[in-house]
Parts: structure tokens; sequence; C-alpha cells
């Protein structure tokens, strides 16, 4: 029983923190999630790290937010600066975020 209540109450913590790891971003009105325990990068409500390209360190996430015949366009998150830049074949955008 006492071994069946620590583990419980590790689980426990272990889940709130994953909780607390969450990071959301406000990016000139483009919302922004991340976490890095759970690796999870989320930009406008498009979960970027499931798909193919995802790539997260402690510096920079970066996704692929779709990819057609002319090219890809990538989402880039800098944690140093907070910035977003989304790179297309056509443009590169970069916006200045403030934690929500």
């Amino acid at each position: 029983m006492k071994y069946f209540l620590v583990t419980c109450s590790i689980l426990l913590m272990i889940s709130n923190c994953s909780q607390n790891s969450d990071k959301e971003f406000d990016c000139d009105g483009v919302n922004v999630k991340f976490n890095d325990f759970e690796r999870y990068f989320e930009v406008g409500g498009v979960n970027l790290s499931s798909r193919e390209g995802f790539f997260m360190n402690q510096t920079t996430v970066f996704g692929k937010f779709y990819e057609n015949e002319d090219g890809a366009a990538i989402v880039t998150f800098s944690k140093i600066n907070n910035t977003l830049e989304f790179t297309d074949p056509n443009q590169t955008l970069t916006a200045q975020c403030t934690e929500k």
C-alpha cells in the first residue's frame, strides 16, 4: 500500500509539472503555445509538433506549416528573443511575441 501511494504521488507531481511547463505567447495576434517537456508546438491552433520536420531545442522551435508544389512554409519561434518567423517561398514575416 505504501509503495502504491508513493508511486501515485510521484505521478501526480510529474503530471502537474508538465501542465505548468506550457508557455503561451501572443505574436501580433497569432497565438503560439509550446511545452518543452511534452515536445509540443502549436501556432494559430495548428499542432506543428505532430508533423514531419518538427524540431525543438533549448533556444528554437520550428515546424512545417504547410507544403505544396511551390515549396514549404516554415514557422520558427525563438525562445531567446520571443519572436515568431513565418517563411514561405514568397516572403518572410516576423512578429514580436509577448508571454500571456
